[in-house]
């Protein structure tokens, strides 16, 4: 019986021992989940300029391209004539000499080849869409993803005076037209006529239909009071009826582009932001100094390079937000190959390297230009095209 009482009494004292072991043990995991999510915090604090959704999708979309330990993918051949032009279209790129247009893919594969006479090559892109026109010419092409999806040509001696693409596919195409100083035509995605401006009071400079394809905005230029004139004016895609015009400039504009911002006019010595109610909302310019590129593709802002005199190379990046503000500056000590913005990036190419910025010049990511880079092209995730002289490749931060 005193067995038996033993064995009795000490059954509970064992079977309380299972709990407790499970309670230390999910102290313990607890602690190293609190570590982990601590070193985690301060990881991304230490490097949330690099660790974004962006470096997520460049992550996803480019890890089975091969790359160099600098981050560079493979180069790749490419056709490089006098006068060819370069553009960054989704994971694409597009190059358009006089007689050829190819679309490539980041490992060199070729989407389109396209034989073409084109004596002075524009392209302009806008969201998945790349618009390719011969300005003082007759051909225009747009492409979308890895096709060429609509092709024009102006009829009889008319030529192309400009041509812009809406992130929507959406056209706005001016040319010469008999009786007229310029003949503004919208299109819609289906690359169908929608509306046709004739204008004969002044010369149509450039054009451009709204974000949300309700509005057309032709830019014209003439004088007022002997003084020189750049006009906007504002007409519904619908009817093609004018709600408002106004004199926005008394500066020739060097390009116009219309965005979820507002409409930009980059001029000589900086440039405007003018709302569709024709006002001008945003100004920023220095006349002291001189233009040596820039760029409206960046996402609510534009970046400005000048040099401080007609023939140094010695000058200032400049970014601009779509009021006007400077938000950020950078001293640049050497000669500046190309500038392009895109998304929340800045490709900044000097002969020296290559560096990756934010909007507000905040540098994400850099390499040394040691292969003979002649021109980088930013891409809305952060990542850039690098064209040599005969080839070309991707930077991957």
């Amino acid at each position: 019986m005193d067995e038996k009482k033993t064995e009795t009494a000490n059954t509970p004292r064992q079977e309380g021992k299972a709990p407790e072991i499970l309670r230390i043990l999910l102290r313990i995991l607890t602690l190293i989940l609190t570590i982990l999510l601590v070193l985690g915090g301060v990881l991304l604090v230490l490097n949330r300029d690099q660790l974004n959704l962006d470096s997520i999708k460049r992550y996803l979309t480019y890890r089975a391209l091969e790359r160099s330990d600098e981050g560079q993918g493979v180069e790749f051949p490419i056709a490089n004539e006098d006068g060819t032009v370069f553009a960054a279209l989704g994971d694409s790129m597009l190059a358009c000499s006089s007689n050829r247009i190819l679309l490539y893919s980041d490992s060199g594969n070729t989407y389109v080849d396209l034989e073409t006479s084109i004596s002075q090559p524009v392209v302009t892109t806008a969201g998945n869409f790349a618009l390719v026109y011969d300005a003082g010419g007759s051909q225009l092409y747009l492409f979308s993803g890895r096709q060429m999806v609509f092709q024009y040509a102006t009829q009889g001696d008319y030529a192309l005076i400009s041509a812009q693409v809406n992130s929507n596919g959406w056209l706005a195409v001016v040319e010469q037209s008999s009786g007229y100083k310029g003949s503004v035509t919208v299109y819609n995605a289906g690359h169908q006529p929608v509306v046709t401006e004739n204008i004969s009071s002044s010369f149509v400079m450039d054009a451009a239909v709204s974000p949300d394809n309700r509005q057309l905005a032709v830019l014209t230029v003439g004088q007022e009071e002997l003084s020189f004139a750049a006009t906007l004016t504002m007409y519904n895609v619908s009817d093609g009826e004018s709600t408002v015009s106004a004199v926005v400039s008394d500066t020739p504009a060097l390009e116009m582009r219309w965005d979820d911002s507002g409409i930009w006019l980059q001029e000589q010595s900086g440039l405007r932001l003018v709302s569709p109610d024709c006002q001008v909302v945003g100004q920023w310019e220095d006349e002291s100094l001189y233009l040596r590129g820039y760029s409206l593709q960046g996402s609510g802002f534009a970046v400005e390079y000048f040099s401080r005199s007609r023939a140094g190379s010695v000058g200032q990046v400049v970014v601009v937000d779509d009021q006007g503000n400077v938000t950020g500056t950078l001293d640049v000590g050497e000669e500046v190959l190309s500038i392009t913005a895109a998304g929340r990036y800045i490709a900044l190419l000097t002969n020296s390297r290559l560096a990756i910025y934010t909007s507000d010049l905040t540098e994400y990511a850099a390499v040394e230009n040691n292969n003979g880079i002649l021109r980088a092209l930013a891409r809305a995730d952060g990542t850039a095209v690098l064209v040599m002289e005969e080839t070309a490749n991707v930077f991957l931060p």
